[in-house]
């Protein structure tokens, strides 16, 4: 058998993990290739801190990223079980002994100073994986690309097509088995309508060690850490076209397909390449079927459409709301509606963009948390609000046709708001100047 150390990865001590935060918001970072350290900020959906709740699962994480002395073994050709055990046993565990008789093809051995022989998860199910170790013996673990909620997501060697991979490690547990199936039946439906560059490619998935895996392409950097590598000063609106072209050709699929997206924000789009502007949505683990809604409570807040907020039936629409959202904080640098509850953020979005319409106001589950007995949103400071401050006003010097195709994306009532079809021929879309405001009512109809 012809072992040989593998060179195409190493532990850095200076690597950090990109965790999610930013800006007051829940933020998570995944699939993307980039190492931006947030130490100390909150985690996704704001469940654990790495600096308190979570010390236990930093403590171990710090040795899965400065294991100075890890040595990944890559196996030059597809070897038996048998033939590795016969040849070269004391690579394995004793656990492994056993684990490996149950894997076909081996391509590669983990080696790591620290290295499981049992124990694969901490008390909360996230799997203590460490750099140069394996997974099902054909993936090298590099180093960790994000942590959220649902588990962490690893930089992977895969030793079978010598590519470089991104692999969600779910938590160890039933519920967290169904979530994964969900994302990849998402997926698989999303794919079996054809290929779309704007979609991220899931490769495999498969149970390891009793942790649901998905294989996904590795991409670059995502739009949160673009905008923070350049001081939250905004992007270029020729950039941005491009990016919310593609966007919408993305979304287009997936409503095509029947399926909400339902997280649709700057650290679920991700560059396919640096300096590239070629884009890619990611993270389908929350997204649900259009005529199934699995969940009343979804989506990332500050991109949270207004009928979510006030638990009203929603529709493959929100996923356009949230676009509106990321485009004005991509080219402003600051998000539309940065707000500590759904509160606040109701408020804003009635000052900023208009009233909530009184139909949506009757048929809210929320009605008595929001609203007077006249159906006006209930203020707690009313100093702490610009009713003056709309939208047009804070674009005051941009495109009027960007302006213009904000307001569509971000209609309050969702059945006035456009669909990923109709925004794609607007004139700002489509690279056509406004004539008159009797254009921008028609653009959808020609």
């Amino acid at each position: 058998m012809s072992i040989k150390q593998s060179s195409k990865f190493f532990s850095d001590p200076s690597r950090n993990f990109a965790s999610s935060a930013g800006k007051k918001a829940f933020r998570t970072r995944s699939f993307s290739a980039v190492r931006v350290s947030k130490n100390g900020l909150n985690s996704v959906n704001g469940l654990y801190s790495l600096e308190t709740e979570r010390k236990h699962y930093q403590k171990w994480f710090q040795g899965f990223l400065i294991d100075e002395n890890s040595n990944g073994e890559g196996i030059g050709e597809c070897l038996t079980p048998e033939k590795v055990l016969k040849e070269n046993p004391f690579l394995l565990t004793d656990y492994e002994k056993k684990e490996i008789l149950d894997y076909s093809e081996i391509y590669y051995i983990g080696h790591s100073t620290k290295k499981h022989n049992g124990k694969f998860c901490d008390e909360k199910g996230y799997y203590r994986a460490f750099i140069g170790d394996h997974i099902s013996y054909r993936y090298e673990i590099s180093h960790l690309l994000g942590d959220g909620s649902f588990g962490i997501v690893a930089s992977c060697f895969d030793h079978k097509t010598q590519t470089p991979v991104a692999i969600k490690i779910l938590r160890k547990g039933k519920s967290f088995e169904e979530i994964g199936e969900l994302e990849v039946k998402a997926l698989d439906s999303i794919q079996h309508n054809g290929p779309n560059d704007a979609i991220i490619e899931k490769f495999d998935e498969f149970l390891f060690r009793g942790h649901y895996c998905i294989v996904f392409e590795l991409l670059s950097t995502d739009l949160f850490s673009y905008l923070k590598r350049h001081n939250f000063q905004g992007m270029n609106i020729n950039v941005l076209k491009r990016i919310a072209i593609q966007l919408l050709i993305g979304l287009k699929h997936i409503h095509k397909s029947r399926l909400i997206h339902c997280d649709l924000k700057p650290e679920n789009i991700l560059f396919k390449a640096k300096n590239k502007s070629s884009i890619k949505i990611i993270d389908f683990g929350s997204s649900c079927e259009q005529s199934n809604k699995l969940f009343t409570y979804i989506q990332s807040r500050y991109y949270r459409a207004p009928e979510v907020i006030l638990e009203i039936d929603y529709s493959e629409k929100i996923d356009i709301w949230s676009l509106g959202c990321i485009l004005f904080e991509m080219y402003t640098g600051i998000p539309l509606f940065a707000s500590i509850d759904e509160h606040e953020q109701l408020c804003k979005i009635s000052d900023i963009i208009s009233e909530i319409p009184h139909k949506m106001v009757k048929n809210s589950h929320r009605h008595d948390d929001f609203f007077d007995n006249k159906g006006r949103i209930l203020r707690k400071n009313e100093d702490n609000f610009d009713t003056n401050k709309k939208l047009s006003n804070m674009l005051k010097s941009s495109d009027p046709g960007f302006v213009d195709f904000l307001s569509k994306c971000l209609n309050i009532d969702p059945k006035c708001r456009v669909d990923a079809e109709q925004a794609l021929l607007h004139p700002w879309i489509k690279g056509k100047k406004l004539k008159n405001s009797r254009s921008l009512r028609v653009f959808n109809t020609n």
